[in-house]
């Protein structure tokens, strides 16, 4: 103990400091925090901002670490007539908490104390596998549905969401082919995102649509929902019939749905141009939907210039200094809703130049074959995926198409994971 801080060697070459008053604030014993809820119930400004620890022990569940009752500076004006009762009462009193091990190497307070850059963090986090082109259609990652759905068993829940989390996307073989059967897998996830398309919607081409997507005109590969703050999580389509105008008894011809692993289009983007990875990455651009009677959406309500194609983690809220593969976290492309921006978004006419000859290349890659995958959808196997980070597209069709679908949010999902014990 040295200057109100607990300074803890862990005999890897490693010692970390912890200040008194932070370990107090988050002691995570049953008093101080709700061990069902595991909310804060200690209040942190009741706490003498001088603290210092009575005692530290070393337990094989963690530091043991028992605090004076001048941990609390008086709190009259909280408690207004009991003061003086508590005052009297609680003059002796300690308070004990114990710090498990992992807990304190994980959680160190200070950047520079940590082996452990948030880069390396943030690659842990977003492992993935990309599945070839040539993987289709028979070696795409599939789970039936009725391991999905049926039974109280989660070890085909489990599997599901492992594949949409490593390779991106999964199929559902097995599914029936209507709306409720749909809807029910997409609520084994989480609960649906309803946004200005509804909730789960069950669509056809339309005459006068609101969206490309509700037309039979190919759709280049894109991320949806660009023009949100939060864009969409997952996204699920399922084909439920594609029938002939012409003979109605005929399948209907075209229509193909394409995908792109975006997180391997962009390694390649890294590797091979650095420098359109680095544009990419750097300058935002403003999207937005104008064609909905709900209103007008953009994504510049947190941020006034929107948001840059490649995303990553960061250790706070400022621009990435070194964008790289290893802290991709999103992607948001849809050149179909680029917004001119109303606040200038490059520096410079160089800037400028380099983010269209970036935006070139990439455009490029997601169509190269390389990356392209294609896929005929069949009623009863629908697909779900990543929209942060599977790119999708469609080929122009003739005929009647029917699609049902649904999107969930990013946060659902990985809370999904983490309750079944897969890493996030």
């Amino acid at each position: 103990m040295a200057n109100q801080e607990v300074i803890v060697d862990f005999n890897t070459g490693t010692a970390l400091r912890y200040p008194s008053f932070w370990l107090r604030d988050h002691c995570p014993c049953s008093e101080c925090q709700h061990p069902s809820t595991h909310q804060r119930q200690l209040d942190t400004f009741t706490i003498d901002p001088e603290i210092k620890v009575s005692s530290v022990r070393s337990t094989p569940s963690g530091l043991e670490v028992v605090w004076p009752n001048s941990s609390s500076r008086d709190s009259s004006s909280h408690e207004n007539a009991n003061a003086n009762a508590n005052t009297s009462t609680n003059t002796n009193k300690t308070h004990t908490s114990v710090y498990p091990w992992e807990w304190l190497e994980t959680h160190p307070p200070f950047v520079q104390a940590s082996k452990k850059t948030p880069a390396t963090a943030a690659a842990v986090q977003r492992a993935w596998t990309h599945v070839a082109p040539s993987a289709a259609p028979t070696n795409l990652p599939r789970v039936a549905y009725s391991a999905i759905v049926d039974g109280p068993d989660t070890d085909g829940l489990k599997r599901f969401l492992q594949h949409i989390h490593t390779y991106g996307l999964c199929f559902v073989p097995g599914t029936p082919a209507n709306p409720a059967a749909t809807q029910t897998l997409v609520e084994r996830i989480a609960h649906i995102r309803a946004t200005h398309y509804g909730g789960f919607w069950d669509f056809t081409s339309e005459a006068n649509p609101i969206d490309t997507a509700y037309t039979n005109d190919p759709l280049p590969p894109h991320t949806d929902t660009t023009y949100f703050t939060d864009p969409a999580g997952l996204q699920l389509f399922h084909l439920l019939s594609h029938t002939s105008l012409q003979d109605p008894s005929r399948a209907g011809q075209g229509g193909e749905s394409t995908f792109v692993d975006g997180f391997a289009a962009a390694a390649h983007l890294y590797h091979h141009f650095p420098d359109h990875y680095r544009a990419l990455a750097t300058y935002p651009i403003t999207s937005a939907a104008l064609g909905s009677p709900a209103g007008a959406f953009l994504n510049t309500n947190a941020a006034l210039q929107g948001y840059p194609v490649l995303n990553h983690s960061s250790p706070s809220a400022s621009r990435v200094a070194a964008p790289s593969p290893a802290t991709l976290v999103q992607i948001r492309w849809n050149n179909l809703d680029r917004l001119a921006p109303a606040t200038p978004t490059f520096p410079n006419h160089t800037a400028l130049k380099a983010w269209y000859a970036a935006a070139r290349e990439w455009a490029r890659i997601l169509e190269s074959p390389e990356f392209l995958l294609t896929v005929k959808l069949q009623p009863g196997e629908p697909v779900i995926f990543d929209n942060w980070r599977v790119l999708h597209g469609r080929l122009a069709f003739e005929g009647k198409r029917r699609v049902c679908g649904a999107y969930t949010a990013m946060d659902d999902f990985s809370a999904k994971c983490r309750s079944l014990a897969i890493e996030v």
